[in-house]
């Protein structure tokens, strides 16, 4: 019992529209540097409610 060609490419699109959204939503940037302090604060841009959901999940 294996998978029906239909399946494959189903999983396959899937996961090309999965890599290219992520990089996408990664791309740089013109002018911004990446740190270690972008990347752990966020750049300080997220909203309190965003800090607190993440406290409370975390929790």
């Amino acid at each position: 019992m294996g998978l029906a060609t239909l399946d494959i490419v189903i999983v396959l699109a899937y996961l090309a529209g999965i890599f290219v959204l992520a990089q996408w939503v990664s791309r740089e940037k013109a002018g911004h540097d990446k740190s270690a302090e972008d990347y752990f604060l966020a750049s300080k841009s997220l909203p309190w409610w965003a800090i607190g959901a993440s406290l409370i999940a975390a929790n």
